[in-house]
C-alpha cells in the first residue's frame, strides 16, 4: 500500500489521541505505551495534551505506592512510566537482554557485579519503600558506586521487573514489585509499538527499544499480521497494523519535553524537518517541548510558572501565520487549564 505523508501523520496522530483527544489519563498513557519521565513534568504534560478535559493532579495517586502506573527503568535503560500490563510486556520481552548489557557495563566500568548488592536491596525494601538516602544507609556498598543518581544502584532490579519508583519529588522512593512469571511472544512488543506509532520501519522499532535491528527483525515471525506500507517521498518499507488511512492532521498541539511521539521513530522527518532537529534535540540529551501545526513541528516551547499561573515562551522554527499564532495561543490556554494552572503571558510568537 502506498500512502501520502499526510495520511501517515494522520494515522499516528489519531492513535496518539492528538486529533481526537481521550477522556481518561490512562487511555492517554496506554496510547503512548511508555512515557519517558526522568523529567517529572513530562508525564502530566504529555497526558494533558491528549485529553479532552483536564484532570489536574491525577498522577499523584497513580504514582503512589500501590498506584495504577509503574515508573521504572525500561526502554533504552531510561526511566519511563507505563500501565502495568505494558511494563510487564516490554520487560518480559526485552528486559533480560537489557539486564545482561547492564551487568556487562557495570563489570567493565564500575568493577562490580550487581549480584553483589541486588539481594541486599531486595531485603532492605521488603518492609516498604525507601528513598535513595534511606536505601544507601541500609545497603552501604551502594555509596561506593559512582553514578547512582542515574540509577546504577537499582536499575538491574528494575530491568528484571522487580523494582519501581513511587511518589514524586522529595517523596520519591524505591519499592519492590510483586514477582511476575508472565511470558510473552516477542512479536507482541512489535505489535504493541505499531498500535501506537505505526506505520514505522524496523529501524524505527529498533531505535525505540534500543535493541539491534538483527534481533528485532526476528519479532516479525510472531507479530500479528501487518500491512506493508510505503510513504510518498520517504525511503523504505514500513509496517502497520491493518487500518484505514483516511485521516489527515489538523490544528495545533503542544507536546511535552521528551514526548513519545518525538522519540518513537529513528527517522523523524515525518513530524520534524531535518533542518530543525538540532533545535529540538539539544546537548546533554535534552529533548525540547514542541508545537505541532498540521502534524509538523513548527516551534519549541517552555512553561514558566509564577505562583499558580503559566507563562508560555515559544521559539518559532519558521515564520508563523496570524491564524496559526491564534491557534497556538488558544491551545496554550487549554493546556494550562488541563494542568490546573491559570493562564499567564504568551511570549515569543
Amino acid at each position: 500500500m502506498r500512502i501520502s505523508q499526510a495520511q501517515a501523520r494522520g494515522a499516528i496522530l489519531s492513535q496518539q489521541g492528538l486529533l481526537t483527544p481521550f477522556s481518561s489519563p490512562f487511555d492517554a498513557v496506554h496510547a503512548m505505551v511508555a512515557v519517558q519521565t526522568q523529567y517529572a513534568f513530562s508525564l502530566p504534560a504529555a497526558v494533558a495534551t491528549r485529553l479532552a478535559k483536564g484532570s489536574p493532579g491525577w498522577e499523584v495517586a497513580a504514582l503512589a505506592p500501590g498506584g495504577s502506573l509503574v515508573k521504572s527503568w525500561s526502554l533504552r535503560n531510561t526511566v519511563h512510566t507505563h500501565l502495568p500490563e505494558d511494563h510487564e510486556l516490554l520487560l518480559g520481552v526485552i528486559g533480560e537482554r537489557t539486564y545482561r548489557k547492564y551487568v556487562a557495563w557495570m563489570e567493565r566500568q564500575r568493577g562490580i557485579h550487581p549480584s553483589t548488592f541486588e539481594e541486599l536491596i531486595s531485603e532492605a525494601l521488603a518492609d516498604g519503600p525507601l528513598s535513595r538516602t534511606e536505601l544507601h544507609a541500609r545497603v552501604p556498598i551502594l555509596k561506593t558506586i559512582p553514578g547512582t543518581g542515574w540509577g546504577l544502584d537499582v536499575m538491574g532490579l528494575a530491568l528484571c521487573r522487580r523494582l519501581s519508583i513511587v511518589g514524586q519529588g522529595s517523596e520519591q522512593a524505591f519499592a519492590m514489585l510483586s514477582s511476575s512469571s508472565s511470558s510473552f511472544e516477542s512479536g507482541q512488543v512489535l505489535a504493541r509499538y505499531l498500535s501506537a506509532f505505526g506505520p514505522a520501519t524496523i529501524a524505527d522499532f529498533s531505535h525505540w527499544t534500543g535493541l539491534p535491528q538483527g534481533e528485532v527483525r526476528t519479532y516479525l515471525t510472531s507479530c500479528a499480521p501487518c500491512e506493508r506500507v510505503t510513504i510518498e517521498g520517504m525511503k523504505g518499507e514500513r509496517l502497520a497494523l491493518p487500518s484505514s488511512f483516511d485521516v489527515e492532521p489538523s490544528g495545533v498541539r503542544l507536546l511535552a519535553k521528551f514526548d513519545p511521539l518525538i522519540l518513537a521513530h529513528k527517522d523523524k522527518t515525518l513530524f520534524l524537518a531535518e533542518e530543525h532537529r538540532k533545535a529540538v534535540f539539544r546537548i546533554a540529551a535534552q529533548v525540547e517541548a514542541t508545537v505541532l501545526s498540521e502534524g509538523v513541528v513548527c516551534a519549541t516551547w517552555r512553561l514558566e510558572r509564577k505562583s499558580a499561573r503559566a507563562n508560555f515562551v515559544f521559539e518559532p522554527l519558521r515564520r508563523l501565520g496570524k491564524r496559526e499564532i491564534g491557534r497556538i495561543e488558544k491551545e496554550s490556554a487549554s493546556l494550562a487549564k488541563k494542568l490546573g494552572l491559570g493562564m499567564g503571558e504568551v511570549k515569543g510568537l
